[in-house]
């Protein structure tokens, strides 16, 4: 114990400095003593005539702990942190001493006294742990360090030159390579300085005068989170889907309060004059008070406010929070107002809410002003949390005390982590937590006022108080740490963070009688049956005897109201609504430990041939889910009304044995090398996958098996049962080919007879019995009979093998016929700000909305009524609804462009595109066409010609719905441009559309919904052709038409991408030249006739006039333009490539409209004219309007009031082509 300490005591003056040397002297530990000045002071004398000095700056930066570690040479280092006179009992250092040796650890500080004011006060501190890491944290002016572990430090110091932290990271450092001990015993005495109340020192890591030290502060404690694996990455935050639940209001302002009856009124109208574009309310939670404020609050009378006393006596704050957060009263978001405290404006609470929204935070902390109960402002003022950033908030949250206030919390989040039942730091756990998955939102303007008064509970704290409250949340930065580590680690978390499971658990804690259920299947019996290779499963399950025994002939479904229609469901079941075409609902009869059935808003009957899509997209939404399909005589109980169900993946036999099934597939049909069709050869019983990565490549290869399967006489779509899962970007459907209901067993009596009707679950080889008898009969050989017997036979299963390899060779445009009206989605308008009227009830997010609306592009979402969305869809309720649509622009780029109010029929949605949201109207395609060919002719023409029009309209638009499907897959690469220096060749197109599939101005087709549909001659058109296209072979033909073509028409490849159509050849046309007014009229509708000669015209340009236009047009300095010369044409004449010759510059461009653009205004006529160059400009000779390719409008009227039929119209301009129908 001899000589084994080196001190290191700061100096001020020496009078003090001899009085503490003086007292280390008496201790035989020591060997050195060095004081640390600011300047040196001569030759030392008396007491310290032994000790060395060391010039620093400060006690605090790197260099001084450098200057330190270089002169330690003893076996531990006295470091004197805190320049305080210190009175050392005798035996200090000789005990600090023994226990750094018996514990062997990196640091020893120990408790002491406080003299304040000539008292004396015992200063205990707390016990160092893992979460300790607080830069504030208590150690005494004392530490006793390992010198081999501060040398170790300071040789990395130069890494981060600290000049305030350099102390604190030593500490952390200490904390990573040993043990920081604390010595519960009261070895020294300090003069105290900062006698200053708990509640003010609480405030001064937010000081802005200290700011430079939290900085330095916040970097020693990142870097040390990183160094022991506890740092969090943001950019792998989730993002919150604040549609996951239902809720009657968006949010709620929670006050706990326990006697206070001076403050609650005030709080409570705080919240209540709050002005929101929402529903909110205001939940206290009243905790058995016991003066006068229970009284006060049943003296308010607003049905806003909820005033809950809890029944349990024992509840904390936050045992407060959650009896609100779990009443069913709760909105969406839980916003925190003390019963102290204010708003600061009755614009907080819509603040918070908006916060949410723009940041995709799951919790959102703003900032306050101290003030006291006049609402003057108290040191320090406001609390911003300045220090807070998005980068690295959620790591230097471990490091303070404190985040904010008020504090607000996405509700089903905060129910499923809960609060702490604490009344101290209840709310600082929660931001831990939250910060580890989510972002946390940051409000940096006053939001709240925090009123000091003799009566707040940590106004003046005792130091033992103040311990409990650190060493408590020392805590919970220890258990976050830990927890942070495991998640970096790759460990599971215990609470599955998944917005099904919270929306499953929160129906389940709702409702009873499901939840009972839930629990008893944990008990239900099930037996494992060998079946070949094969294992199956038997689960004996009374309560499914509602499904397996239900009656499904027309009588009994007609006499029964249907439980899946909203308005017949148990009044406890809640919904989650998906894309508003259906919902998302907890089976109460479960058959999966986590089980959901998934049932169409509207009621009709239960296909899949047009809805199988819909597996796909809900796969995409919820990766962990299964979904299975039953049809309607394949275990569906409820065939009248369209449904999925999904539920626990990877529990079926068929998924349990997934590695060793699909080591044994039989290809059968490849779209490429990793999609397509195969039978699952060594399953008990007909199997057939689908393995896809997109949604289109998935709907193919269905649509090409369910036209292979057979149709049985009297059904409207072939049997089968279907079980679809996924895994990575991998997506597995098996289809079970139907031929039977159920089996005979089913019907026999007495021993022979099994109940058991094969659904999707059976078939998987998870066999439900609902009768104990069945459940312990049955044996492999009857399992694997009734499988086989339900299933298509071997023979059965051979001609739907042989019918899909024979579609090998066909491209996926031509299996994408459809036997029903297939829906047309059409991009209305776009911008920053949508407004419109719903003309009649529409139904979205859950509720039925009606009237005015207003829709804006905000911080990547949409804002609505206060609230934002990723996208939202508006669906009719009635046949005849219908929405209009201000400010739709059309004749986009033409000089007739204007905006217009404009009706339209069917669903509306709005998403987001970019930096703007989109209105799309999706409808049928027929009633689309109504419109569009009402908007393009008139009611003059001829009904021929508008039937050959509805034929190219609809042939066209089922094209590029397909392109775009194609385009959504990876199946279509081209670029529509080619550029190099000295040339630039363009084509438009429909790749334009990437959210929905046609757009409503002339670059698609001229769509105006029922603003203009109320042509009869159109509807007769459109009954008489409903369903037919034109086709080429198998390919719908992609049928273009314009204007005029000028006497002939152009092939494809001159126009658009260089893929020559065979249907779209150059030919001489003999009908389009024509002055008759009562043809041009059925083809040049309202301002069309604002265009005359258009068969031949001219268009003159002065060298000025086209060198402007050029340069503007193209965005590039030609100079003054020289000459135009026409470098390729197609056979009809048309230029498409045109070299344009400037005195700055030369550059070639294409295709024709890329011409017709760069020389007007808006679209020249067409790009087949000549150029003649005059001496102060330039004369383009032109003939036709448009691109020329395909129908000429205006010849194939001419070819109507002549008397040709439309299939001779269409084939006449169509070469090759065939009328066939697609769908009745």
């Amino acid at each position: 114990m001899r000589e084994k300490i080196d001190c290191f005591l700061p100096c001020s003056d020496l009078d003090s400095a001899r009085d503490m040397v003086a007292q280390i002297k008496g201790s035989k530990t020591i060997q050195h003593i060095y004081l640390l000045v600011n300047e040196h002071l001569g030759e030392l004398d008396g007491a310290l005539c032994d000790c060395e000095q060391i010039v620093v700056n400060d006690l605090t930066s790197s260099a001084t702990i450098a200057a330190i570690a270089e002169n330690a040479k003893a076996d531990y280092a006295l470091l004197q942190i805190r320049p305080r006179e210190i009175l050392m009992a005798k035996g200090t250092l000789d005990r600090m001493l023994r226990i750094a040796s018996d514990s062997d650890a990196a640091m020893i500080y120990a408790d002491h006294n406080d003299l304040i004011d000539g008292k004396l006060q015992p200063h205990p501190v707390i016990d160092y742990q893992i979460g300790s890491i607080r830069d504030d944290f208590d150690l005494g002016s004392l530490i006793l360090v390992k010198t081999s572990l501060l040398n170790a430090f300071a040789s990395q110091a130069g890494e981060n030159a600290y000049k305030f932290a350099a102390v604190y990271a030593l500490r952390l450092f200490l904390s990573r390579e040993g043990r920081i001990f604390h010595i519960n015993e009261r070895l020294y005495t300090e003069q105290e300085t900062d006698t200053r109340a708990s509640g003010e020192k609480q405030f001064d890591y937010v000081n802005p005068r200290n700011r430079k030290v939290q900085i330095e502060m916040e970097h020693a404690a990142t870097a040390h989170l990183a160094a022991i694996g506890a740092k969090i990455d943001p950019s792998f935050y989730r993002t919150p889907d604040f549609n996951e639940q239902e809720f009657d209001v968006e949010a709620s302002v929670v006050i706990p309060v326990y006697n206070r009856e001076k403050t609650i009124c005030d709080a409570v109208n705080s919240a209540l004059s709050q002005k929101t574009k929402f529903k909110f309310n205001v939940i206290v939670v009243d905790n058995h008070s016991t003066d006068g404020t229970t009284e006060l609050l049943r003296g308010f009378h607003d049905e806003r406010l909820i005033h809950i006393i809890p029944e349990r006596y024992d509840l904390g704050i936050g045992g407060c929070w959650n009896t609100a957060i779990h009443d069913d009263h709760c909105g969406r978001f839980a916003v925190q107002l003390d019963s102290d405290d204010l708003y600061s404006s009755p614009k907080t609470l819509q603040q918070i809410v908006d916060a949410f929204y723009k940041q995709n935070a799951a919790m959102v902390i703003g900032s306050y002003r101290m003030c006291d109960f006049d609402l003057n402002t108290l040191p320090p003022g406001l609390i911003d949390h300045a220090e807070w950033t998005d980068e690295n908030g959620p790591n230097n949250a471990l490091r303070i005390n404190g985040l904010g206030a008020p504090r607000a919390f996405f509700t089903p989040l905060l129910r499923q982590v809960g609060f702490p039942n604490t009344s101290y730091g209840e709310d600082y756990a929660l931001g831990l937590i939250f910060s580890r998955h989510y972002r946390i939102g940051r409000i940096f303007t006053e939001l709240y006022l925090c009123r000091r008064w003799g009566g707040n509970s940590d106004a003046a704290l005792s130091i033992e108080k103040v311990n409990a409250n650190n060493l408590y949340k020392d805590q919970l930065r220890s258990l976050e740490i830990m927890a942070r580590q495991q998640m970096l680690q790759g460990k599971q978390e215990l609470i599955n963070d998944s917005p099904l499971m919270r929306f499953f658990n929160r129906q389940l804690e709702k409702w009873d009688d499901a939840r009972n259920r839930y629990q008893d299947l944990r008990n239900v019996k099930t037996r494992e049956l060998a079946v070949g290779t094969s294992t199956m499963k038997v689960q004996w399950n009374p309560a499914r005897i509602v499904s397996t025994g239900a009656k499904i002939d027309k009588q009994t479904l007609a006499e029964r109201p249907c439980f899946l229609c909203e308005q017949n469901r148990p009044k406890e079941q809640v919904k989650k609504s998906i894309d508003g075409q259906y919902e998302l609902l907890v089976n109460p009869f479960p058959i999966l430990p986590i089980h959901f059935t998934i049932p169409s808003v509207k009621h009709e009957p239960q296909l899949i041939r047009n809805s199988y899509s819909e597996i796909h997209k809900l796969l995409t939404e919820y990766p962990s889910m299964m979904v299975f399909y039953n049809g309607p005589k394949c275990g569906a109980s409820a065939p009248d009304h369209a449904h999925f169900q999904g539920g626990t993946s990877g529990v079926l036999p068929l998924q349990m044995a997934w590695q060793r099934l699909s080591r044994n597939l039989k290809p059968i049909l490849n779209l490429n090398d990793e999609e397509g069709i195969s039978l699952i050869e060594e399953y008990p019983c007909p199997a057939l996958l689908i393995h896809s990565k997109s949604e289109y490549s998935d709907e193919q290869l269905f649509i090409r098996l369910y036209e292979a399967l057979p149709l049985p006489e009297g059904e409207p779509e072939p049997m089968m049962n279907i079980v679809s899962w996924r895994h990575d970007t991998d997506y597995y459907s098996v289809v079970f080919p139907r031929k039977k209901h159920r089996p005979d067993c089913y019907y026999k009596e007495g021993d022979e007879q099994f109940i058991i009707s094969p659904g999707a679950l059976d078939m998987s080889g998870f066999i439900v019995t609902p009768r104990k008898e069945d459940f312990e009969r049955i044996t492999p050989e009857i399992a694997l009979r009734i499988l086989n017997e339900v299933s298509l036979q071997p023979d059965e299963l051979q001609q739907v093998i042989a019918k899909l390899q024979a579609t090998q060779h066909l491209t996926p445009n031509s299996q994408h016929l459809t036997q029903k009206e297939p829906n047309v989605t059409v991009g209305i308008v776009s911008g920053e700000r949508i407004s419109f009227s719903l003309n009649k009830p529409y139904v979205a997010k859950g509720e039925v909305i009606t009237g005015d609306q207003v829709v804006e592009f905000s911080e990547g979402g949409i804002l609505w009524r206060g609230t934002q969305y990723r996208n939202l869809t508006f669906t009719p309720q009635s046949k005849d609804a219908s929405f209009s649509l201000n400010d739709v622009t059309i004749g986009v780029n033409f000089h007739w462009e204007r905006k217009e109010t404009q009706t339209f029929e069917g669903t509306l949605r709005i998403v987001v595109e970019a930096d703007k949201i989109v209105a799309i109207n999706e409808l049928p395609v027929e009633k689309y066409l109504t419109s569009v060919i009402s908007s393009e002719m008139s009611s003059t023409s001829s009904v021929e010609f508008l039937k050959a029009h509805a034929v190219i309209s609809r042939s066209w638009l089922l094209a590029q719905i397909e392109k775009r499907r194609q385009h959504e897959s990876g199946g279509d690469n081209f670029f529509s441009f080619t550029k190099s220096d000295n040339e630039f060749i363009r084509w438009y197109d429909r790749e334009d559309h990437t959210i929905f599939d046609v757009c409503a101005d002339d670059h698609c087709q001229r769509y105006q919904g029922i603003t203009r549909a109320n042509n009869t001659h159109v509807e007769e058109a459109i009954s008489q052709t409903r369903g037919q296209v034109l086709m080429y072979g198998d390919e719908i033909c992609d049928a273009r038409f314009s204007k005029c073509c000028g006497g002939v028409t152009e092939e494809f490849q001159y126009c658009w991408e260089d893929t020559p159509k065979p249907y779209l050849v150059s030919f001489q046309d003999p009908y389009c030249n024509t002055n008759d007014k009562h043809i041009l009229s059925q083809v040049l509708n309202d301002f069309d006739q604002e265009t005359p000669d258009f068969y031949r015209w001219e268009v003159k340009y002065t060298k000025a006039e086209v060198s402007e236009l050029v340069n503007r047009k193209l965005k590039d300095d030609f100079g003054e333009i020289v000459d135009l010369i026409p470098v390729e044409r197609g056979k009809s004449g048309r230029i498409w490539k045109l070299k344009i010759v400037g005195t700055k510059k030369t550059f070639t461009i294409g295709k024709e409209l890329e011409i017709r653009r760069a020389l007007s205004e808006s679209h020249l006529y067409s790009s087949a004219f000549d150029v003649e160059k005059t001496d102060d400009g330039f004369i383009l000779h032109g003939k036709g309007w448009g691109h020329g390719v395909g129908l000429c409008q205006i010849g194939a009227a001419v070819m109507g009031e002549q008397g040709h039929p439309y299939d001779d119209i269409l084939l006449f301009y169509y070469r090759g082509a065939e009328i066939k129908r697609l769908y009745n």
